[in-house]
């Protein structure tokens, strides 16, 4: 007695403590809940169990009817977790339940009206055979299905089978409470409650699969847990007419409830194997559907095999075209092979191009005019299923039959894959990229031809200039002269030269050409045959440049250019300069009493007038020092400023005599060494001539002798 009490009151507690756990579910149906459900069923069912124990006949029939909750709370929880695992029909959920009511209550009412066999029953033994029946049936079922791995998750379908095995141990507690001892009862009681909260706890979530599905593999199982089902049915109805055949002394109410079961369960077989019957038929067009899917998929990927394989015999054909213009455009090319090696890349592309089936690539003007064109193929051919136009610009400054404006293509192709369209695009706008670039290296090969030829002519002309500018210092008996000559190119418009006329006199010359490199060169050299012309008859300065003036004007102002120069003759007998200036910087003199430009008056440049007039001046060399006869070039050069003035240069020179002293060679090199220096400090900007006098007083010793071979020659 004590023992089932506590037993019964376990069952209200575990009951309760499950609702507890599931009482935050959020759900539309929340008491659609397997958890829910077997909570309450627990609840009626220990409440309805220890209200037995109390010896109240009317207390006893008061909670008959919670014995038919209980179970009916029990079936449907193994419903809703059969809806949980796969589409379970609805229609046997509301038909089970209404059978267990109908059949339950056919024995509690028949019952209570006394149609018993035998002394009448406090409880009616018959309720919890059958209605233990109506739930082991289904438990089984879940239990077999859960063992098949139909849950999503291993988890759940661990906690499922929990509870059909607690489910089957609940039920068959029931079924054998009257017939076996009590300790055996409280031991499966006990052993069914522990199965039930270890199946519950932690289970708060019930995940639900959705409600129609057209998977195959879903309806194959679908197919064979309702075949399950319907069988667990019939065995159900083979126990209930075994029942009625091997227990003839039933009582009326129990022999009743069997044929209400029977019954129920007769119509309960026939619509499911009906609706097993829809389910197959649904099957069967699933996996027909299905099938036809993969015979599609299978065309597909036929087809895309097919494909695929065009695909690689093309990619090797371009691959042929691609390798041969590779190779075309390593060879060397020029203007005299430029058309044969177009010939041989069409003549590739055509060969090696399935689709192509005309070809015309030529090379035109701006206003169309074409300078050369090569064609492959026939135009008119009914394949034709694609035509092709493209141009590209071959040189934008340029335009000539070996120079072209555009290179054209015009093509007509076979194909029919919108792939292969865009793919012969591309290699045709290949095509006349590589002919372009043949073209432009044609191109850059004769440009780089003249550069080269441009430059050895250009080295030639600065090696005949060079001979023209003297490399020895000229030394008299008392007057050295040492020339500084470095042009802005290759040659230059500046032109230095001394010229021994006699025994007494010598002709310095420093000269500059508007303008620079070629043209000032040639104009240069001109005048250099034109000066040594003009000394065979004049030596004065003045004179040498007013016929220089009239020999040259005609040429000069022709050219739009003019000639600055400074002439000056060196008269040995008495130790002097005459001096005339054509537009050309005054020379710089330096003494140990005079450091100065010479104020010497002079005319315009050659050229500028046909009647100019140079006047011509006389500076006696009383003293020793040193006069620089230069060209603009001079006073264009420095790092720190644009234009290096006259007193910088008087200021220098100032401090290397200083330095120097009277030592003459030293001296000399030290000029020469300074103007060096100052001017490659900066970039130079113009020709550059300095022509350095460096002479002793009339009453100093003559310098002595020096081998003209062995003086320094001047810096280029």
């Amino acid at each position: 007695m004590l023992g089932e009490s506590l037993l019964f009151v376990l069952g209200v507690c575990a009951g309760a403590f499950i609702l507890a756990r599931v009482s935050g579910l959020s759900s539309v149906k929340r008491w659609y809940h397997a958890s829910v459900l077997q909570g309450l069923g627990l609840i009626t069912w220990g409440a309805g169990k220890f209200v037995t124990l109390f010896p109240s006949l009317e207390l006893q029939q008061a909670f008959l009817p919670s014995f038919v909750m209980t179970y009916t709370f029990f079936l449907l929880s193994i419903h809703a977790l059969q809806h949980s695992t796969l589409t379970y029909e609805s229609w046997k959920t509301t038909f089970d339940t209404v059978a267990l009511i109908i059949t339950s209550m056919t024995m509690v009412i028949l019952h209570e009206m006394g149609y018993c066999n035998s002394e009448p029953e406090n409880i009616p033994y018959m309720l919890p055979l059958l209605g233990g029946m109506f739930v082991v049936i289904p438990a089984i079922t879940l239990l077999a299905e859960s063992g098949q791995g139909e849950a999503p998750k291993a988890a759940e379908r661990s906690r499922r089978a929990l509870v059909a095995l607690a489910t089957i141990l609940f039920a068959v507690c029931s079924i054998l409470q009257p017939f076996v001892p009590q300790a055996a009862i409280l031991a499966l009681g006990v052993i069914f409650l522990a199965v039930l909260l270890r199946a519950h706890f932690g289970w708060e979530n019930q995940g639900l699969l959705p409600a129609d599905q057209a998977d195959y593999r879903y309806l194959f199982q679908k197919l064979t847990f309702c075949k399950r089902d319907v069988i667990m049915v019939q065995v159900m109805l083979l126990l209930c007419v075994a029942l009625l055949i091997g227990a003839p002394d039933l009582p009326a109410y129990g022999r009743m409830g069997l044929w209400v079961a029977i019954a129920f369960g007769c119509i309960r077989v026939y619509l499911t194997i009906r609706d097993n019957r829809t389910q197959m038929n649904r099957t069967y067009f699933s996996a027909a559907r299905l099938e036809q899917k993969y015979e599609e998929q299978l065309a597909l990927t036929r087809k895309s095999n097919e494909q695929l394989s065009h695909v690689l015999e093309l990619k090797q054909n371009y691959e042929h075209v691609l390798i041969a213009s590779n190779e075309q455009s390593l060879r060397e090319v020029t203007y005299e092979t430029l058309q044969q090696v177009i010939e041989e890349l069409v003549e590739t592309w055509f060969t090696k191009m399935d689709s192509l089936v005309y070809m015309r690539l030529s090379l035109e003007s701006q206003n169309q005019t074409v300078y050369y064109q090569t064609e492959r193929g026939e135009k008119n051919r009914l394949d034709v299923l694609h035509q092709v136009s493209e141009q590209i610009v071959a040189n934008e400054k340029l335009d000539s039959a070996l120079t072209p404006r555009y290179v054209s293509l015009e093509a007509y192709t076979s194909a029919e894959d919108i792939q292969q369209k865009e793919l012969e695009q591309s290699l045709f706008q290949l095509l006349l990229i590589n002919v372009r670039g043949l073209a432009q290296r044609c191109l850059q090969q004769h440009q780089a031809l003249e550069l080269r030829f441009m430059e050895s002519e250009m080295e030639l002309a600065r090696q005949i200039q060079s001979t023209l500018v003297p490399k020895e210092q000229l030394t008299l008996e008392r007057l050295r002269a040492r020339a500084v000559y470095a042009p802005f190119t290759y040659v230059g418009g500046d032109y230095v030269d001394y010229i021994r006329v006699d025994e007494r006199y010598t002709c310095f010359i420093v000269a500059d050409v508007s303008g620079h490199g070629l043209p000032a060169s040639l104009l240069a050299s001109g005048i250099r045959s034109a000066v040594r012309a003009v000394l065979q008859k004049s030596w004065s300065p003045d004179e040498v440049l007013t016929r220089l003036n009239q020999l040259l004007y005609d040429d000069l102002s022709k050219t739009r250019s003019f000639v600055t120069m400074l002439v000056a003759l060196y008269d040995a007998d008495e130790h002097a300069l005459l001096l005339s200036r054509a537009g050309h910087p005054r020379p710089i003199y330096m003494s140990a009493t005079q450091k100065m430009v010479l104020p010497c008056v002079g005319g315009v440049g050659l050229g500028l007038l046909p009647d100019s007039t140079y006047p011509l001046e006389k500076v006696p060399l009383l003293e020793e020092g040193f006069l620089l006869l230069y060209t603009d070039g001079l006073m264009e050069s420095g790092r720190k400023e644009l234009v290096r003035d006259t007193h910088s240069w008087l200021h220098g020179f100032s401090l290397l005599m200083d330095e120097h002293g009277n030592v003459l060679e030293h001296l000399m090199d030290g000029v020469e060494s300074y103007i060096w220096e100052v001017t490659r400090q900066g970039r130079q900007t113009d020709d550059l001539s300095v022509l350095i006098l460096y002479f002793q007083s009339y009453s100093a010793q003559p310098f002595p002798d020096i081998d003209v071979s062995t003086a320094p020659a001047a810096r280029l």
